[in-house]
């Protein structure tokens, strides 16, 4: 007698499909959090180390954050000029890639690498002479620096918001905006006294973006001002 062969029937077979992609499901989001949480632990790091060599850079200088003559100003690495926050503190920083986020997208031909930016510093530190720290009145509430809008790098030093001209408040979906929260529904940001922190929208309006602002008002307008194009 031949001896039976035993196998999966096809209601077993389907059974086990079932299961897997159940796991799966449950599986797949934990994963994703997880890979997110990492993008934001690395972009966390490269602020540090930004406000690190900012820090650095003003204690050289007598007081005066790094200075920049408008915005825009093309990086040197993009054919541009020494005289933008970027460069200026690249002797202190000496990496190129703390100013990519992971979760950074290419921009048409620019790539995600160095010396791409992925990150914009405010246009009410960032001034045409260098604001010295001695006029800013809560440096631990005052943002510094922020990602740039919808994850993109440019080869250029933006300032958002831009001062005298345009203000990119972060949190502006009641102006009709679009509200860019690129790690779990907040964003990372660095504050003048050289800490980063992750915040939430909602915390993130009781920082400032102006330096001699004691209300910690994100929502306030310079005269005659009006939103950033999203970058």
């Amino acid at each position: 007698m031949r001896p039976r062969r035993s196998g999966f029937t096809l209601i077993e077979l389907l059974v086990v499909i079932a299961i897997i992609a159940i796991l799966a499901a449950i599986l797949f989001p934990v994963f994703a959090q997880a890979r997110d949480k990492a993008r934001a632990s690395s972009c966390l790091s490269n602020q540090k180390q930004i406000g690190l060599a900012m820090m650095q850079y003003v204690q050289d200088y007598d007081g005066s954050w790094p200075f920049q003559a408008g915005d825009g100003q093309a990086v040197q690495g993009f054919g541009g000029t020494p005289f933008n926050y970027h460069d200026e503190i690249l002797p202190y920083s000496k990496n190129e890639w703390i100013w990519i986020c992971p979760g950074n997208i290419a921009n048409g031909t620019v790539q995600v690498k160095p010396s791409a930016m992925g990150y914009h510093m405010n246009g009410n530190l960032i001034t045409a002479t260098g604001l010295n720290e001695a006029t800013i009145s809560a440096p631990s509430s005052f943002i510094a620096l922020r990602e740039s809008g919808r994850g993109f790098v440019f080869p250029n030093a933006y300032l958002r918001p831009y001062r005298g001209n345009c203000d990119d408040v972060i949190n502006y979906e009641a102006a009709g905006g679009l509200n860019y929260m690129p790690h779990q529904k907040g964003y990372n940001l660095l504050l003048t006294d050289g800490h980063a922190k992750w915040y939430l929208s909602t915390q993130a309006n009781n920082l400032t973006m102006f330096p001699q602002d004691d209300n910690r008002s994100t929502q306030v307008l310079h005269p005659g001002a009006t939103l950033c194009p999203a970058n």
